[in-house]
């Protein structure tokens, strides 16, 4: 079936987790995406895991100049995996869009074109945590996201629910006090009631302009994570 050739292909050219998504249950306070909604119903979740050499880099005073590094490199590899996996359904007669991994559409709501997050939730590969970062079970929130929205027929993932917990592991560490400690499983709450993003936009803004940085990250929420960390799960069943 295509699934196993494109894990196979998204696999040999660098990515880590592969995932395919019914877009049906999308909602588009995620995403500027109603008409790619229209025109693509699956969607493909590429994930590239994040060293853990890199994110112990990461302080409780914002990032690193090594993460920063990194960041770039793993969005670069992320938009070469996607443009391949786009090709191969183009290839075999369907409609393929790629999403590059980082790309802000509206900026005012710090919004992408699609929420390479939702997708992923929804692809099965995770589940949305406090910190609106996708938790995967063996990783944690340490994997970046790309997106190929497709009308390819593709066997999908289930979603999971979230495992996060009465963990306030990201809560606390977060410098802008974004996090409202709020579980979130896509559906029925909205992004405003569990995350600040504009705080965090702000906080961002201020790590932007440090030396070796320029780029709109972070991380203290993804290092203080124990899901993945090596220093055991949180106390959630």
């Amino acid at each position: 079936m295509h699934e196993e050739e494109i894990r196979a292909l998204a696999k040999a050219a660098g990515a880590d987790k592969i995932g395919f998504a019914d877009l049906s249950s999308y909602e588009d306070e995620f995403g500027i995406s109603r008409r790619l909604l229209e025109e693509y119903p699956r969607a493909i979740s590429i994930g590239v895991v994040l060293p853990p050499e890199v994110i112990d880099t990461i302080g409780p005073d914002g990032p690193s100049p090594a993460y920063a590094r990194c960041y770039r490199r793993t969005n670069a590899l992320l938009d070469r995996v996607a443009r391949l996996v786009a090709s191969f359904c183009s290839s075999r007669g369907y409609r393929a869009l790629a999403v590059p991994a980082s790309r802000i559409a509206d900026w005012e709501r710090q919004l992408g074109l699609i929420s390479h997050k939702a997708v992923a939730v929804l692809a099965g590969l995770g589940w949305m945590g406090k910190s609106l970062l996708v938790v995967t079970p063996d990783h944690g929130p340490r994997v970046r996201f790309a997106t190929v929205l497709t009308d390819m027929p593709l066997e999908v993932g289930e979603p999971m629910r979230s495992r996060c917990g009465p963990c306030r592991a990201c809560v606390e560490a977060c410098p802008a006090g974004a996090i409202r400690d709020v579980g979130f499983d896509l559906r029925p709450r909205s992004r405003d009631d569990v995350f600040d993003y504009r705080a965090c936009l702000e906080k961002l803004v201020e790590f932007a302009r440090r030396p070796g940085i320029g780029e709109l990250i972070c991380g203290i929420c993804i290092k203080a994570c124990p899901y993945g960390s090596g220093r055991g799960r949180d106390a959630a069943p």
